[in-house]
Formats: structure tokens, C-alpha cells, sequence
């Protein structure tokens, strides 16, 4: 996916006021601002490119994030207490590492992550 001449002027020009018809050419672009200047048209390639470099990257960042979010739960310190919670997590271990992982690619995301396997949950019996 391509960033448009939309995105760009979103991030270029946060505010200002625009209309465009077509979201793929400059040329179609109506501009109303009076107190933020027009971007030239090389000003808004340039940050298509580099939006589209980016993408990658924040795509991991997401995925990375939503994935510690789904596993947020095996943090809490009674889950694998056995005195505290029936049945416990058995293989809490195994989720620390595993979000350990995914946190690397959250905080430095990569444009073709390796993610790695979320451990199955292992409970103890009752």
C-alpha cells in the first residue's frame, strides 16, 4: 500500500485546511489555509517516500504491541502463585521470554520481523 498525497499533507501540514480530489495527485489538491503555507509538490513525494519506508516498520511496531497486549495477563504476579490462584500458570517462564522477544521488535521494530512462537498455556490441575 502506497502512501497518498493525503497522508503526507497529514503529517506535513497538521491543521491546515484542503480539499483534494484525486488522493494520489498533487495537481487535484485545493488549498484554503491562510496561515500555513502550501507544501510544494516535491515536499509532499518526499513524504510519501519516506511514509512508505516507514510502513514497514510502524506495521511491526503494531503487531508487536498488540501481541504483548494479548499475553498482558501472564504478567500479573498471582496467575503463576499457586497459593493465590487455582489453577496457576504453569510455564509463566515461558511467556516472559516470549514477550521479551516481541518487545524487541516493539521497541526496535524491523522491516521483515521474525516473530516468535507464543508458548501454549500450561495450568495446573485443580
Amino acid at each position: 500500500m502506497s502512501a497518498t498525497v493525503i497522508n503526507a499533507l497529514n503529517v506535513l501540514t497538521p491543521g491546515a485546511e484542503w480539499t483534494i480530489i484525486n488522493e494520489y495527485d498533487y495537481n487535484t489538491l485545493e488549498w484554503f489555509s491562510t496561515d500555513i503555507a502550501k507544501p510544494t509538490e516535491q515536499e509532499v513525494n518526499d513524504e510519501i517516500i519516506r511514509l512508505d519506508l516507514a510502513a514497514p516498520f510502524a506495521a511491526c511496531k503494531s503487531q508487536a504491541t498488540k501481541l504483548l497486549y494479548e499475553t498482558d495477563w501472564t504478567t500479573i504476579a498471582d496467575v503463576a502463585d499457586p497459593t493465590k490462584s487455582q489453577p496457576y500458570l504453569l510455564n509463566q517462564a515461558e511467556f516472559t521470554a516470549y514477550r521479551s522477544a516481541v518487545r524487541v521488535l516493539a521497541v526496535y521494530p524491523v522491516a521483515d520481523p521474525v516473530w516468535p512462537v507464543k508458548p501454549a498455556e500450561q495450568w495446573s490441575s485443580v
